[in-house]
């Protein structure tokens, strides 16, 4: 069956759906009136309530954004790659490792051939990280005169779960420099015209890739992220406390610079290296033993490795802007998998009276049922939903205000957000910098 999202390229806010006190995920437009029975009165759609709630967001006090791996399908490479997804990465670690070995391992692990819809990634390397801990366990008991039996099916799963991780480093490295980004750079552009004066927002996201970063340069936004601006960028969290200030040679004032984000990667980044000495630097170089990837591979350990530095600051960070009053958390593309991350949002939810919630994403509604235009509102079906996302919802139903849950995606919500009326000096010079390059074709 065709996909819904497949025929629409391009986001629109026109595709959003809010669910409703009812129970029911409304539609954007309102119904037209029956010309054949003005005395149906026709219903209204989301549209000013959604408006209404982003508006709100934009100028709370403290604002956190949350991106997951949904948010990088956006992101599109002409005839190259995209972001993958874990049925792609399931086809890249089999493709690298050759189809007959990667298919042994796999059944040695799992137990069996997984049928459609069973090639997980994250859950393959989980299991074959347990089973290198056991066999671990076993080899280290075993006399050290005596030869290990289980030392060769060791190896094989050492040497496959390192070839596996490679791959998955170079899939996710997806971004290039004519990599389409359009709502990345739609969405950091209209939160940059937040006033200066306000605290920075908070980027945190799960994903690896430089989607966040290339967006930023393209639109000449500054965007702290914990690494000094030494020739050979080192990570330090003090760094975070740091600002971007504009100061005349001739005066002591300082103005706070606009256009300026705190970007958190939750779960490491491609472009991160850890020396040998332990510190953390920016680096594209090859990975070595010298200079190993900074990342939270897909697996079951994630919660364990997010109490190493520097995951241990970023999400130290997350969970300390949450509890601040006046907060409006904004969550696309995250469909909470990662209890690591949904348990803090949902403890927050739980005791931060003053919490808002925008939460988008486009698993809510069976894309089957959204191809019928006219249909006004759509059931809520809870029968797939995580029970995080399970509970949220709920907590709608009841009557809790502080909660928007819209049915879309990361490319729908970026459009939807609304433009700060007002520009400052600087931001009017840089739309008519940007609209010169434009037109020049840079």
């Amino acid at each position: 069956m065709k996909n819904f999202w497949d025929g629409e390229p391009v986001g629109k806010k026109e595709l959003l759906r809010l669910l409703t006190r009812d129970g029911t995920w409304l539609s954007w437009e309102g119904e037209k009136e029956d010309p054949n029975d003005s005395s149906i009165q026709p219903k209204n759609g989301c549209k000013d309530q959604v408006e209404e709630a982003l508006l709100t967001a934009l100028h709370s006090t403290n604002v956190v954004v949350l991106l997951g791996s949904g948010a990088s399908f956006s992101a599109k490479n002409e005839g190259g790659q995209d972001a993958p997804g874990m049925w792609h990465l399931w086809e890249a670690v089999k493709k690298r490792s050759g189809e007959a070995t990667f298919n042994e391992i796999v059944e040695s692990i799992v137990g069996h051939k997984p049928t459609d819809g069973e090639e997980n990634i994250e859950v393959l390397l989980s299991l074959c990280k347990m089973s290198i801990e056991l066999l671990e366990v076993r080899a280290n008991k075993a006399d050290e005169d005596a030869e290990c039996p289980d030392k060769e099916r060791l190896d094989t799963l050492k040497s496959f779960v390192a070839s596996a991780e490679r791959e998955i480093l170079a899939q996710v490295g997806f971004v290039r420099s004519d990599t389409e980004l359009p709502a990345h750079t739609g969405f950091l552009r209209k939160f940059a015209r937040r006033s200066p004066e306000k605290p920075r927002i908070k980027l945190f996201t799960t994903n690896y890739d430089l989607c966040i970063e290339t967006a930023g340069l393209r639109l000449g936004v500054v965007l702290i992220d914990g690494f000094s601006h030494s020739a050979e960028q080192r990570f330090n969290r003090d760094h975070f406390d740091h600002d971007i200030v504009r100061r005349a040679a001739s005066s002591t004032k300082a103005d706070y610079l606009d256009g300026v984000f705190h970007l958190y990667k939750l779960h490491g980044s491609v472009d991160w290296r850890r020396r040998s000495d332990d510190v953390v630097i920016r680096s594209l170089d090859e990975p070595t033993d010298k200079r190993k990837p900074v990342l939270i591979y897909p697996r079951s350990s994630k919660y364990q490795e997010a109490f190493e530095s520097p995951y241990l600051d970023m999400f130290a960070a997350f969970q300390a802007a949450l509890r601040e009053p006046d907060t409006t958390l904004i969550i696309s593309g995250f469909g909470f998998a990662d209890d690591h991350i949904s348990a803090p949002i949902w403890s927050a939810i739980q005791s931060n009276l003053s919490l808002r919630l925008v939460f988008c994403d486009r698993g809510f509604v069976e894309h089957h049922k959204l191809f019928g235009e006219d249909v006004q509102e759509i059931d809520l079906d809870l029968g797939g939903q995580l029970p995080y996302q399970s509970k949220i919802a709920r907590l709608v139903q009841q009557g809790d205000t502080r909660i928007t849950i819209l049915n879309g995606r990361f490319e729908d919500l970026a459009d939807a957000l609304p433009m700060i009326s007002g520009k400052t000096d600087r931001q009017l010079l840089q739309d008519r910098l940007e609209k010169l390059r434009e037109g020049d074709g840079t």
